[in-house]
């Protein structure tokens, strides 16, 4: 798996609350409380692990302690899935986990 899979598992699942640019304006986000996290705030960003990141991807928000209403997607994609997605994360928050 490559980060263009993740970039690609991104824009099918998770723009429409995130946003198609990850900036957390997806369409479906003014209907969310809380919003949705913005992916490209680097400051934000740095500040998760990528074993953080992985965890919110399978998990969902409930298993980070964050918004319970994103959901687990541990049971749709498998590790290398969401490795890629993690990756495509850094990539548009330009950060690296510290």
């Amino acid at each position: 798996m490559t980060v263009t899979d993740g970039e690609k598992i991104y824009t099918h699942y998770c723009s429409a609350c995130h946003g198609n640019k990850g900036d957390g304006k997806g369409f479906n986000a003014k209907n969310l409380d809380p919003r949705p996290a913005n992916h490209t705030d680097a400051v934000f960003m740095s500040k998760r692990t990528d074993k953080e990141l992985f965890d919110a991807v399978s998990g969902g928000g409930r298993a980070v302690g964050k918004a319970a209403i994103m959901p687990p997607w541990g049971n749709t994609f498998d590790k290398g899935q969401i490795k890629s997605l993690v990756q495509y994360l850094r990539k548009m928050c330009r950060c690296q986990e510290e």
